[in-house]
């Protein structure tokens, strides 16, 4: 489940402080570069959020606190915006310290407009699930529940846009590959679910030891896209393509060998690494009456998944180490919304399949099918907003759902409440298993100024 994780390599401290240079340079070019005309805003906003688990092993799922500062620059067609956190994290010390959220440029004329230095981009129509919008990586390495738009890392780059009456065309080049983050401390809740400290090798249980990834670092591995998108009044319609890098990483295995005569497997090695991939695909969202249909599609050439099992140890009886084979992936969805009387409820179909991968020599299914649904409502002169949302696997029946409330005590000042649960499904097999000790009920305040 994607939208729950990201990754931190342990060696990409100089990669990212290089890209944060970059931006920091990108945005103070830019604003010397404008008139004497200037005017500046300044916000901002403290948020704190605690996460506490029904599970009687953990004590807290989450615990930080973050203030973020915003300045934006204004004059004539050109701006530049800058957003700072600083943040403290109970659970991962790593995720303590100040960050640069965003930092960049734009400049506009006609048509035209263009963006460079840190940002986020947004692409696709699904709601909470990844078809299209591969551009901008996840960032849980603090618990994020069912919050996807929460957990984007923003991306340094160039965006370049241009807008007809029905029309529009949008370029992005990003010179330094971001990957997603996974957490580094072992005290985290997450960690172990990436990292296991042991894997059933044929009913030996063998440790695991995990080394430091090395994401790509020069600009010769940027990551390049195009979006296309045409607008009629029953009719939008969008068409894309991505050439980047898988954002989480995937594992080179190997045996670690005893120093006994003859030697014995005594653990096993996991080194992360990442690949090349390019996504193409498309999204058209058409009004039906008092419903909007969504359907996206997008096709992933170059993913990487885990061997078989038996493949698996058939390479370690052979002395191989073992990688993941490449498969190609199709990902299909149809989702329909509806608002009457002041509701909002969704519902998506959704299908993720692995074609060549039908007879076998994967360890995942070569088709696994969801079913997300979502409702809410405001009250109280939308003061008070209440939602839910579940996502369904109809394989294993595995389930992840939610349900929160969010209160504005005054225009800057609101209180939000809500419990996340999952479930394994079938004996414990789906991929909502693996976060059933994350159960949680979480309380968050957010101050803006």
């Amino acid at each position: 489940m994607k939208a729950l994780f990201g990754f931190v390599s342990a060696g990409g401290g100089r990669i990212v402080q290089r890209k944060k240079s970059l931006a920091v340079f990108f945005f103070f070019s830019a604003l010397f570069s404008l008139s004497a005309q200037v005017e500046l805003a300044l916000h901002g906003s403290v948020e704190t959020l605690f996460a506490l688990p029904f599970s009687k092993d953990l004590n807290l799922t989450d615990s930080r606190a973050a203030f973020t500062g915003e300045v934006s620059a204004y004059a004539g067609q050109a701006s530049a915006f800058v957003s700072l956190s600083a943040a403290y994290n109970g659970l991962s010390p790593e995720r303590t310290g100040f960050s640069l959220e965003e930092a960049w440029a734009d400049w506009s004329a006609g048509g035209f407009f263009l963006r460079l230095g840190r940002q986020f981009l947004s692409w696709g129509a699904a709601d909470g699930l990844i078809l299209t919008d591969v551009v901008c990586p996840q960032n849980l390495t603090a618990y994020a529940g069912l919050d996807f738009a929460g957990s984007r890392l923003a991306v340094d780059g160039l965006k370049l846009h241009y807008s007809f009456p029905a029309f529009a065309a949008e370029a992005v080049w990003l010179p330094l590959f971001t990957p997603a983050r996974l957490p580094e401390n072992s005290q985290n809740p997450l960690y172990g679910i990436f990292y296991p400290s042991s894997i059933d090798m044929g009913g030996t249980a063998l440790p695991v030891s995990v080394s430091g990834a090395a994401p790509p670092r020069t600009i010769a591995d940027g990551e390049y896209g195009l979006r296309l998108s045409w607008y009629a009044p029953a009719l939008d319609v969008s068409v894309m393509v991505f050439y980047g890098w898988n954002d989480l990483p995937f594992m080179e295995k190997s045996l670690i060998l005893s120093e006994a005569s003859p030697p014995v497997p005594a653990g096993l090695a996991l080194r992360p690494e990442y690949g090349r991939t390019v996504t193409a695909g498309a999204d058209a969202s058409v009004p039906l009456g008092d419903f909007l249909l969504r359907l996206e599609a997008a096709w992933t050439g170059g993913g990487r998944y885990d061997r078989s099992a038996e493949e698996t140890a058939a390479a370690f009886s052979a002395g191989r180490g073992d990688g993941p084979v490449k498969k190609h992936n199709l990902k299909l969805l149809a989702g329909l919304d509806w608002n009457p009387s002041g509701w909002t409820l969704s519902a998506q179909y959704y299908e993720d399949l692995l074609p060549d991968a039908y007879s076998g020599g994967t360890a995942r299914p070569w088709r696994k099918s969801a079913l997300t649904l979502r409702a809410g409502r405001g009250f109280f002169r939308e003061t008070l907003n209440i939602s839910a949302r579940c996502f369904l696997d109809l394989q294993d029946f595995d389930t992840a759902a939610g349900v929160s409330a969010d209160y504005a005590l005054t225009d800057a000042l609101s209180l939000s409440l809500g419990s996340d649960f999952f479930s394994g499904g079938i004996e414990n097999r789906g991929t909502y298993g693996a976060y059933k000790d994350l159960n949680c009920l979480w309380i968050k305040g957010l101050f803006r100024f």
